[in-house]
Protein backbone atom coordinates (compact mmCIF):
# COMPACT_ATOMS: atom_id res chain seq x y z
CA UNK A 1 0.00 0.00 0.00
CA UNK A 2 1.40 3.00 -1.07
CA UNK A 3 1.77 5.75 1.87
CA UNK A 4 -0.51 8.54 -0.19
CA UNK A 5 -3.63 7.92 1.67
CA UNK A 6 -5.67 11.05 2.53
CA UNK A 7 -5.09 9.86 5.90
CA UNK A 8 -1.50 11.12 6.27
CA UNK A 9 -1.47 14.58 3.99
CA UNK A 10 -1.60 17.60 6.01
CA UNK A 11 -4.89 19.72 6.93
CA UNK A 12 -5.04 23.02 6.24
CA UNK A 13 -7.48 25.36 8.03
CA UNK A 14 -9.15 28.38 6.92
CA UNK A 15 -6.93 29.85 9.25
CA UNK A 16 -3.85 29.08 7.33
CA UNK A 17 -3.08 26.80 9.97
CA UNK A 18 -1.56 23.08 9.37
CA UNK A 19 -2.79 20.20 10.66
CA UNK A 20 0.36 17.25 10.24
CA UNK A 21 -2.19 14.69 9.46
CA UNK A 22 -6.04 14.00 9.65
CA UNK A 23 -5.47 11.98 12.63
CA UNK A 24 -7.40 13.05 15.30
CA UNK A 25 -7.88 12.02 19.11
CA UNK A 26 -10.96 13.38 20.38
CA UNK A 27 -11.66 14.49 23.48
CA UNK A 28 -12.38 12.11 26.49
CA UNK A 29 -12.99 13.04 30.28
CA UNK A 30 -10.08 11.90 31.97
CA UNK A 31 -10.69 12.95 35.50
CA UNK A 32 -7.00 12.97 36.17
CA UNK A 33 -7.28 16.42 38.20
CA UNK A 34 -6.03 17.05 41.67
CA UNK A 35 -8.94 17.21 44.18
CA UNK A 36 -8.67 20.69 43.87
CA UNK A 37 -9.36 20.93 40.25
CA UNK A 38 -5.58 21.48 39.18
CA UNK A 39 -4.19 19.62 36.78
CA UNK A 40 -1.29 16.72 36.92
CA UNK A 41 1.53 15.47 36.35
CA UNK A 42 -0.59 12.12 35.21
CA UNK A 43 -1.94 14.63 32.01
CA UNK A 44 1.44 15.67 31.36
CA UNK A 45 2.46 12.27 30.76
CA UNK A 46 -0.70 10.85 29.19
CA UNK A 47 -1.05 13.64 26.34
CA UNK A 48 2.68 13.06 25.45
CA UNK A 49 2.53 9.56 25.15
CA UNK A 50 -0.50 10.63 22.51
CA UNK A 51 1.60 13.46 21.16
CA UNK A 52 4.41 10.92 20.60
CA UNK A 53 2.00 8.77 18.94
CA UNK A 54 1.58 10.71 15.60
CA UNK A 55 -1.52 12.40 15.75
CA UNK A 56 -1.55 15.68 13.95
CA UNK A 57 -4.29 16.82 16.59
CA UNK A 58 -5.35 15.72 20.18
CA UNK A 59 -7.85 17.40 22.28
CA UNK A 60 -8.17 17.49 25.93
CA UNK A 61 -10.80 16.34 27.98
CA UNK A 62 -13.27 18.60 29.99
CA UNK A 63 -11.27 21.47 31.18
CA UNK A 64 -14.12 23.22 33.52
CA UNK A 65 -13.74 27.24 33.09
CA UNK A 66 -15.54 27.47 36.45
CA UNK A 67 -14.57 25.53 39.56
CA UNK A 68 -18.10 25.79 41.08
CA UNK A 69 -19.18 24.16 38.01
CA UNK A 70 -18.20 20.72 37.00
CA UNK A 71 -19.49 17.82 35.35
CA UNK A 72 -17.27 15.54 36.85
CA UNK A 73 -15.07 15.08 39.49
CA UNK A 74 -11.81 15.14 38.35
CA UNK A 75 -11.87 17.70 35.71
CA UNK A 76 -9.38 19.92 35.34
CA UNK A 77 -10.80 24.03 35.91
CA UNK A 78 -8.61 26.98 34.05
CA UNK A 79 -10.06 29.97 35.39
CA UNK A 80 -6.84 32.01 36.48
CA UNK A 81 -3.12 31.77 36.31
CA UNK A 82 -2.66 29.84 39.38
CA UNK A 83 -1.30 26.53 37.69
CA UNK A 84 0.40 28.10 34.70
CA UNK A 85 3.58 26.41 35.55
CA UNK A 86 1.79 23.24 34.73
CA UNK A 87 -0.62 24.02 32.28
CA UNK A 88 2.89 25.05 30.26
CA UNK A 89 4.50 21.68 30.53
CA UNK A 90 0.81 20.15 29.59
CA UNK A 91 0.75 22.00 26.90
CA UNK A 92 4.88 21.22 25.73
CA UNK A 93 4.22 17.58 26.05
CA UNK A 94 1.28 17.65 23.94
CA UNK A 95 2.70 19.38 21.05
CA UNK A 96 5.47 17.17 20.78
CA UNK A 97 6.09 15.83 17.35
CA UNK A 98 4.57 18.38 15.71
CA UNK A 99 1.07 17.96 17.09
CA UNK A 100 -1.59 20.15 17.77
CA UNK A 101 -3.03 20.02 21.85
CA UNK A 102 -6.30 21.91 21.63
CA UNK A 103 -8.18 22.09 24.97
CA UNK A 104 -11.41 22.20 25.34
CA UNK A 105 -13.19 24.56 27.48
CA UNK A 106 -16.43 23.45 29.04
CA UNK A 107 -19.36 24.62 31.59
CA UNK A 108 -21.58 21.34 32.65
CA UNK A 109 -24.85 23.48 32.82
CA UNK A 110 -27.24 21.89 33.95
CA UNK A 111 -25.21 18.20 33.37
CA UNK A 112 -23.33 18.81 36.72
CA UNK A 113 -24.12 15.89 38.90
CA UNK A 114 -26.21 15.74 42.23
CA UNK A 115 -22.90 15.51 44.39
CA UNK A 116 -21.30 18.04 42.33
CA UNK A 117 -23.67 20.94 42.17
CA UNK A 118 -26.97 21.60 44.53
CA UNK A 119 -28.19 24.22 42.37
CA UNK A 120 -26.79 24.04 38.72
CA UNK A 121 -27.85 26.94 36.12
CA UNK A 122 -28.18 26.47 32.59
CA UNK A 123 -29.84 28.71 29.73
CA UNK A 124 -33.49 27.64 30.90
CA UNK A 125 -34.63 26.20 34.01
CA UNK A 126 -35.99 22.69 32.49
CA UNK A 127 -35.01 19.82 34.19
CA UNK A 128 -33.22 16.54 32.49
CA UNK A 129 -35.32 14.17 31.30
CA UNK A 130 -35.35 10.30 30.89
CA UNK A 131 -33.15 7.45 32.63
CA UNK A 132 -30.44 9.99 33.94
CA UNK A 133 -32.25 13.27 35.68
CA UNK A 134 -32.07 11.45 38.73
CA UNK A 135 -28.60 12.17 39.30
CA UNK A 136 -28.89 15.84 38.50
CA UNK A 137 -30.63 18.45 40.47
CA UNK A 138 -33.12 20.91 38.68
CA UNK A 139 -30.85 23.89 37.25
CA UNK A 140 -31.58 27.32 37.82
CA UNK A 141 -31.59 29.98 35.06
CA UNK A 142 -28.74 31.87 34.43
CA UNK A 143 -29.40 35.74 34.42
CA UNK A 144 -28.23 38.16 31.56
CA UNK A 145 -25.36 39.16 34.14
CA UNK A 146 -24.34 35.46 34.57
CA UNK A 147 -24.32 34.65 30.59
CA UNK A 148 -22.12 38.03 30.31
CA UNK A 149 -19.93 36.39 33.04
CA UNK A 150 -19.47 32.92 31.62
CA UNK A 151 -18.51 34.67 28.04
CA UNK A 152 -15.63 36.63 29.60
CA UNK A 153 -14.57 33.29 31.98
CA UNK A 154 -14.74 31.46 28.55
CA UNK A 155 -12.79 34.14 26.84
CA UNK A 156 -10.26 34.20 29.84
CA UNK A 157 -9.85 30.11 30.38
CA UNK A 158 -8.77 30.49 26.03
CA UNK A 159 -6.59 33.37 26.94
CA UNK A 160 -4.68 31.05 29.78
CA UNK A 161 -4.61 28.19 27.16
CA UNK A 162 -2.94 30.53 24.53
CA UNK A 163 -0.22 31.45 27.46
CA UNK A 164 0.67 28.29 28.13
CA UNK A 165 0.92 27.14 24.73
CA UNK A 166 -1.59 25.32 23.74
CA UNK A 167 -2.40 25.29 19.88
CA UNK A 168 -6.18 26.17 20.12
CA UNK A 169 -9.16 25.39 22.02
CA UNK A 170 -12.44 24.33 21.74
CA UNK A 171 -15.91 25.93 23.30
CA UNK A 172 -18.17 23.32 24.55
CA UNK A 173 -21.08 25.60 25.73
CA UNK A 174 -24.49 24.56 27.97
CA UNK A 175 -26.87 23.06 26.20
CA UNK A 176 -30.51 22.99 27.37
CA UNK A 177 -31.90 19.85 26.11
Amino acid sequence: MKNTSILVKPLILKNGVSIKNRFFKAAMSETLAEKDANPTQLLVNLYRTWARGGAGLVLTGNVMIDRRALGEPGNVVVEDERDLVLLEEWARAGTENGTHLWMQLNHPGKQSPKMLSKEPVAPSSSPLSGNLKNFFNPPRALTVEEIEELITRFGNSARIAKKAGFSGVQFTLPMDI
